[in-house]
């Protein structure tokens, strides 16, 4: 996801501290009550609040509505996933031998692609501009060749580099998730080391 700009960051926060209604936010952020509108709209709509109830005040006019942060927005606030995965994957690459590791991160993907849809129909080509599009979504920077009785997904770089440097069975997940997703078998070619790339060859 990319980077929220300062003032939307700022009301996430302040939503995540218990500061949920539009006059609230305001008060807090020293700005008019539509202005606070705007970033809810903004936010609500990328899915990382949620309307969580009313507040009646006893006075009259309309109820305030409440709002709360979704699974998205905390996950808008935090930096920890990459450097936790990447740790996650430098104990898996000490503690379980290679097959362990293997099964592991193929489990991953799997689970991972049941939270992201398929789009397992069409012809190989489209099924591939798929699988790139979704590694794009992560992060990554994907482009499809097309090789006689296959398709290649080439990189410029790779959504979970951090892990990958450490553990370079991390690829699994994302070769997992690419046939959960496209319905393909892919075979990984990516390249590790400092710079980790993803490639993957696809076959139906």
């Amino acid at each position: 996801m990319p980077a929220l700009p300062p003032s939307r960051h700022a009301v996430l926060d302040l939503i995540r501290r218990g500061e949920r209604t539009v006059n609230t936010l305001a008060t807090q952020l020293r700005i008019s009550d539509n202005a606070v509108r705007v970033h809810l709209i903004a936010l609500e709509r990328d899915g990382l609040i949620r309307r969580s109830g009313i507040v009646r005040s006893g006075t009259v006019g309309q109820p305030a509505a409440e709002y709360d942060l979704t699974t998205a927005g905390e996950q808008a606030l935090s930096t920890a996933y990459p450097a936790a995965l990447a740790a996650l994957a430098a104990a898996a690459g000490e503690r379980l031998d290679a097959r362990a590791r293997r099964s592991l991160f193929l489990e991953a993907g799997k689970r991972l692609a049941e939270s992201m849809g398929t789009n397992d129909s069409g012809s190989l080509q489209e099924r591939a501009e798929s699988c790139a599009a979704l590694i794009d979504s992560l992060g990554g920077s994907a482009h499809v060749t097309n090789v006689k009785g296959s398709a290649m997904i080439e990189g410029a770089g790779c959504p979970l580099a951090a892990a990958v440097r450490n553990e370079s069975s991390t690829c699994y997940m994302i070769e997992a998730l690419i046939e959960a997703h496209g319905g393909v078998h892919a075979e990984q070619l990516c390249t590790h080391g400092d710079r980790p790339a993803c490639r993957f060859r696809l076959t139906s």
